[in-house]
């Protein structure tokens, strides 16, 4: 809780002329007797105990009395109290009048609606108006997440058991569906209920679709740390390179099922001017339907009050083939450590998966693109990479305001967002300055020569031989998070190959010493070493061998006297015919 929340929460209880000062532990214990009495007296199977929400509570916030709200009624419900300490009464009352005499309303049924048995959460602030010159308290409340007013069976004649039938995770309290833990449950969706919706959501497009690579989302804590530092203006400003978003008033399936819909009821023509207008940023419901999506995380952004969702590890977004004439096994071509599973590519061991990715994978990428480049600009020095435990050491005991102050001596430093995808990284970051002109190029780089480190660039400095990498976090400026930081050595100077294609030099042709070139890229020779043989070991296993083995038999001769063999006759029979022996 912050300090804005600790101090509107605050002041919403204080008292105000008739609202009194009833604390709201209090209050909502009242209401949820009530809802167990109630529960227990008409056999409700499904009430559930109200609990606080701050993701209702910064909703409530802005909302004027008396100014419509088009967002009611979808996912929250409102009701206004005069008091809060009269509450239970009110609220009893309004019940009793209820039973005796049922009725319909189009807005609020106010007290009633503390009554709602599927709704869980609540959050409420005190407030005041003028009334004949008298400032005069009130209070008002939202209740989530139903939209719809729902009241239990009040004929009496239920034969069902109470508490019965709680929401996931909760169980029976004398009658009453509580939480087994408060902390855990969210207005804005708990993330099993997400993750679970959305993974099957993506099953059923996979197999409607026969979609071979779409694979299972798997929530990740990173992700949604980056999330919960990220600032947020109706968009994000690292978005598309290693992550996508989507923003939602709130958590839904059955909106994000509404939207997928209408998507898919377009035209054709539609439908491609959606993606592509929406691409380089978000395409709201239709961005949990990318395949190559693998991680999810979502959470509700403190300075909005809109819900948003974080997918990665794709900035790219890969649409599959929906126009019914896909004739690809469903779950046939899943990533390297994922499995087919009933047409969904599922981790094989999802503990060890991470947005962040895996160290062996980008070594291997990052010296292919290295190598691609090098052979399309004919550069005759671009090194090989390898892992350097000294620059690892260095960089574990930095934080990022130390590695700005070391780096340009004995090595340089350069951030990316995870270690999959590192090749989309660097040519999403590098695209722009090798399709500029000359002019440009030079503009690019002194204005990044002013600066710590070169971007991407950094990663395709020829003479750079060795690398690190590891979690750093960024505190300050619009790009906080956590990021892959990488030092690269032992050039403390940026260098850039000619991208002019004026050079005549063949790519990998100039090396260094100890290096030598292998299909356009210098790699670091490793010595051979003949190899040691040890004679007198070889003559102490023939030793024990022939100890240990039994001797071969001598041949035994057999004398068959002055017998001739028949072939031998033959022969001989033979010869004479032909030869007139």
């Amino acid at each position: 809780m912050n300090l804005f929340q600790s101090l509107v929460i605050f002041l919403s209880f204080v008292a105000i002329k008739d609202v009194a000062s009833m604390d709201r532990e209090d209050f909502i214990s009242d209401i949820n007797v009530l809802r167990r009495d109630y529960a227990n007296r008409f056999k409700v199977p499904n009430m559930h105990e109200l609990i606080w929400s701050w993701g209702l509570f910064n909703i409530l916030i802005p909302l004027e009395w008396g100014v419509p709200w088009p967002e009611a009624r979808k996912t929250w419900r409102y009701l206004r109290l005069e008091s809060y300490e009269g509450a239970n009464t009110s609220t009893k009352n309004a019940a009793e009048k209820y039973f005796s005499n049922p009725y319909n309303r189009t807005d609020s049924y106010n007290e009633l609606e503390f009554l709602n048995p599927i709704q869980r959460f609540y959050a409420c602030i005190g407030r005041s108006e003028w009334i004949r010159e008298e400032l005069r308290g009130y209070c008002v409340c939202l209740v989530g997440t139903e939209g719809e007013f729902t009241i239990f069976d009040t004929s009496g004649n239920s034969k069902k058991v109470p508490g019965s039938e709680c929401h996931k995770r909760y169980k029976n309290d004398n009658g009453l569906c509580v939480p087994n833990n408060k902390t855990e449950e969210w207005y804005d969706g708990h993330p099993q209920d997400i993750l679970e919706d959305i993974n099957q959501i993506r099953k059923v497009y996979s197999e409607k679709y026969n979609v071979p690579n779409m694979h299972q989302l798997i929530w990740s804590d990173d992700l949604l740390k980056n999330l919960q530092k990220m600032i947020w203006s109706n968009r994000f400003q690292d978005a598309c390179v290693t992550w996508r978003y989507v923003h939602l008033d709130n958590y839904i399936k059955t909106s994000i099922e509404s939207e997928l819909d209408t998507f898919f009821n377009k035209i054709p023509l539609e439908k491609r001017l959606f993606i592509r207008n929406g691409s380089d940023t978000t395409l709201r419901s239709l961005e949990f339907l990318n395949p190559l999506q693998k991680f999810i995380a979502c959470g509700r952004k403190t300075n909005s009050l809109i819900m948003v969702c974080l997918f990665g590890t794709e900035g790219k977004f890969t649409m599959f083939d929906y126009s019914n004439k896909s004739s690809e096994i469903p779950g046939s071509n899943c990533h390297k450590g994922y499995r087919n599973d009933s047409g969904v590519c599922v981790a094989i061991k999802p503990e060890e998966e991470s947005y962040f990715g895996r160290q062996l994978d980008f070594m291997s990428d990052i010296n292919q693109i290295r190598r691609r480049y090098a052979k399309e600009y004919r550069v005759p020095n671009m090194h090989e990479l390898t892992w350097s435990n000294d620059l690892a050491e260095v960089l574990e005991h930095l934080h990022m305001t130390g590695v700005r102050a070391q780096a340009k001596k004995t090595w340089r430093y350069g951030a990316i967002n995870t270690y999959d995808n590192i090749i989309y990284q660097i040519e999403k970051g590098v695209t722009f300055f090798f399709e500029s002109n000359r002019t440009a190029k030079k503009i690019h780089i002194e204005s990044l020569s002013k600066k710590d480190t070169m971007d991407r660039l950094e990663f395709l400095n020829p003479l750079q031989k060795t690398i690190a990498c590891g979690r750093k976090e960024e505190e300050g400026g619009y790009r906080r998070g956590i990021y892959i930081i990488c030092l690269l050595g032992p050039e403390g100077n940026f260098t850039i190959f000619d991208t002019t294609f004026q050079w005549q030099a063949s790519a990998g042709s100039k090396c260094d010493k100890g290096y030598y070139n292998e299909d356009g890229l210098c790699i670091v020779q490793i010595p051979t070493q003949e190899p040691i043989i040890d004679y007198r070991k070889m003559a102490e296993e023939e030793k024990n061998k022939a100890l240990t083995e039994e001797p071969e038999p001598e041949p035994l001769l057999e004398n068959h006297g002055n017998g001739i063999s028949l072939g031998y006759l033959l022969a001989f029979l033979l010869a004479k015919l032909l030869f007139n022996i």
